[in-house]
């Protein structure tokens, strides 16, 4: 053992980050402008964007995050996760509108349709947002780490009981990947020491994955996320059969939760009136359209593929297999948290799928998990650390500092961007480390400020610049006083932020002046102009949108008709989103 770890992990971890950190360095080799640092040139088809898309938004704290609020709250924790579950379908409409902008970051969409003051403005929120959002990835990671090692401190134990009276059963084998029961090898260290391993597992972590990004880009983060990807998969379902064995079988775990629940908490319901409520979840799915669109890594995954039809299917169903693989999530931390019953254990909510791990799987996958999971780490917080510094090297640096340098110039400021961001993110985790979940909501809420202003720009042609400073700083506004100054439920935190952005934007736009027609118009010919077809970006907009082709222009809103394309790859993933749910709700009954 080293470190708390046995040292078939470390091997595995060292050869897996070996080849990892190779990779990023050959990515490299290619990238010699700002498109393929930010987007890798727009070469990648539909199976790179697919595990790209799910790379980039499957990180340690989804996985941490649904175990941890399972564990302490039971199946409700899904919805840590699946708060972005009915948001999945529109994805399918975002991904084309994305691609056909023609932009590099999304700022640069704020400064063609509403001017620099109003790009500038996104860069500040989304950089903010976005760094909470690396943060929570730092976070997570650090305490799944501190599980796998056993350094994080229990918070409530039961009297330890003899090892004669434990049934040789329920207990390790020698040599396993944990040679104690779980009582014994738990509460060991003081909160001084579990401190100690925090820090130390965090500054390791945040070193890793820059190193990592700082190389590749873009390239690095969609090359990997294919392999990686693919083990992310296999092992968020590895240790399920582990656990389920562990706690005496699925029926076992659904009369163990059933019996401990009462009016506080039924560990059984896929809704939960503390945190996550009908409404609360109805709301959450609401939010989450405007929470993507308004990410700056929405263009990667959404405008990196060579053709509409790669971003299409890749931003949307590399996002259903993460809703599948939070089911995974979701019955291990219960099947955990029946074993934890059982024995009358309580353990640190965020160390708790890091802590199974450990107790569960044998060195070797606990070596692979433990890659995974760092890598995990690395490609969602590259995927974040290079667009927000290409936020800032694209349209606060180039367009106000230097718009004279070289291309080789741009990419090493925005590699040195990203250094700062992800120092910030070391900060913002420090600060948010009592709480992964708290972290991820927080990004979710807040990305979803500027994402009402984003909607409001391409569906409303009367939505002006007043109008989005009115619709962000209200609805952040909003956000932090529901959040930390009245300490409102989540239905207020996630509501009237969202309702006071559409407000802000309304009222701004309509008490000014409207956007004159000649500067709109060829925004609105771009994202209705396909892709290929750019000569039809010559002409006027009623010929490039006939009136014929208009669903709704009613008070300046700009609605086109659906393809049979968009409507029924909608349809689709609404359904596999809904068979998702009925899943879960038949597996809990």
């Amino acid at each position: 053992m080293l470190l708390g770890l046995h040292y078939a992990i470390w091997i595995v971890v060292a050869i897996y980050f070996a080849g990892m950190l190779l990779l990023g360095w050959w990515s490299k080799k290619g990238i010699v402008d700002r498109e393929g640092f930010l987007l890798g040139n727009r070469q990648f088809g539909v199976w790179y964007m697919v595990m790209h898309a799910f790379g980039a938004g499957t990180h340690p704290g989804d996985v941490a995050g649904v175990t941890s609020k399972t564990v302490e709250r039971g199946a409700s924790g899904i919805w840590v996760s699946w708060m972005w579950m009915f948001g999945t379908p529109f994805y399918w409409l975002i991904a084309p509108i994305m691609r056909r902008m023609r932009c590099l970051t999304v700022a640069d969409y704020f400064e063609e349709r509403f001017g620099p003051a109003a790009a500038v403005l996104y860069v500040a929120v989304a950089s903010v947002g976005m760094t909470i959002a690396c943060a929570s990835i730092l976070l997570a990671t650090t305490r799944t780490v501190q599980g796998m090692m056993g350094k994080a401190t229990v918070i409530e134990e039961a009297p330890a009981p003899a090892v004669d009276a434990v049934d040789a059963s329920a207990a390790p084998a020698e040599g396993s990947p944990a040679e104690r029961p779980l009582w014994q090898a738990r509460g060991v260290e003081t909160r001084a020491e579990e401190e100690a391993w925090f820090f130390g597992i965090l500054i390791v972590t945040t070193a890793v994955f820059v190193i990592y990004s700082y190389w590749g880009g873009i390239v690095a983060a969609i090359k990997t996320d294919m392999a990686q990807g693919l083990m992310i998969i296999a092992l968020s379902f590895i240790a399920i059969p582990s656990a389920l064995a562990l706690a005496g079988g699925w029926d076992n775990v659904l009369e163990t939760l059933a019996r401990r629940s009462d009016e506080s908490v039924n560990y059984l319901a896929l809704f939960d009136r503390k945190m996550f409520s009908l409404w609360s979840v109805l709301l959450l799915c609401i939010n989450a359209p405007f929470s993507m669109i308004a990410q700056p890594h929405v263009m990667s995954v959404s405008a990196a593929g060579r053709t509409e039809w790669e971003g299409r299917v890749g931003f949307t169903y590399g996002n259903i297999l993460k809703r599948i693989c939070t089911m995974g999530w979701c019955i291990l931390g219960l099947a955990w948290l029946a074993y934890l019953v059982d024995r009358g254990t309580t353990v640190h909510a965020d160390a708790a799928f890091g802590d199974s791990v450990r107790f569960l799987l044998h060195p070797v996958l606990q070596g692979l998990m433990l890659a995974c999971v760092m890598a995990a780490a690395m490609s969602s917080g590259d995927a974040l650390q290079v667009t927000i510094a290409g936020l800032f090297s694209q349209n606060i640096y180039r367009r106000h500092i230097r718009p004279d340098a070289s291309e080789r110039h741009y990419i090493t400021a925005t590699r040195v961007a990203g250094l700062v961001i992800i120092g910030g993110a070391l900060v913002f985790a420090i600060v948010m480390r009592k709480s992964v979940v708290q972290a991820i909501l927080d990004y979710f809420n807040l990305t979803a400020c500027v994402g009402v202003s984003v909607v409001m720009g391409i569906l409303w042609r009367r939505m002006n610049t007043a109008g989005v400073f009115a619709s962000v700083i209200l609805a952040a506004g909003t956000f932090l006083l529901t959040r930390y100054a009245l300490e409102m439920g989540q239905l207020a935190k996630t509501g009237l932020p969202l309702a006071a952005g559409a407000v802000g934007g309304l009222i701004g736009s309509l008490l000014t002046q409207a956007p004159r027609p000649e500067r709109i118009d060829p925004f609105f010919k771009k994202i209705y102009t396909p892709i290929g077809q750019e000569d039809r970006l010559a002409l006027p907009l009623d010929e490039v949108v006939p009136p014929s082709a208009r669903l709704l222009t009613a008070g300046g809103l700009f609605l086109v008709k659906p393809s049979r394309q968009s409507w029924l790859g909608f349809l689709v993933a609404l359904a596999i989103c809904l068979v998702l749910v009925g899943a879960m709700v038949l597996l809990l009954t």
